[in-house]
């Protein structure tokens, strides 16, 4: 019964445990999603066609070598992307485990 006080009295965490699962569902969901979007989008003939003058200009405006480019930054952005994303959550879960930590020690001392 203590336990289930201590979870609604938020002296319990389990944010470790959700930011782990939330971690991972942004770094794989969320591009599985961008791209199931895309296929999704590709269903309209508006969006082919569309996608198609749009790509047919590019292929004579734009020369190969800035088309590979703009591809490879593309995916350098990606890859920029996703280490933020695992930055973020290593923050965040590094300052709950200090405060864990400070909370321990601050028990062991008699400040609380």
């Amino acid at each position: 019964m203590q336990t289930i006080v201590d979870f609604f009295a938020f002296r319990t965490f389990v944010s470790l445990d959700v930011l782990r699962v939330v971690y991972a569902l942004g770094a794989i969901g969320m591009p599985m999603l961008a791209w199931a979007f895309w296929l999704w989008l590709d269903r309209f003939a508006l969006w082919r066609s569309m996608r198609g003058v749009s790509a047919s200009a590019v292929r004579r405006v734009v020369p190969k070598r800035w088309r590979v480019i703009s591809v490879l930054l593309f995916l350098l952005c990606f890859f920029c992307m996703e280490l933020m994303w695992r930055m973020m959550f290593e923050f965040i879960i590094a300052y709950l485990q200090m405060h864990e930590a400070l909370h321990l020690l601050s028990q062991r001392a008699g400040l609380r």
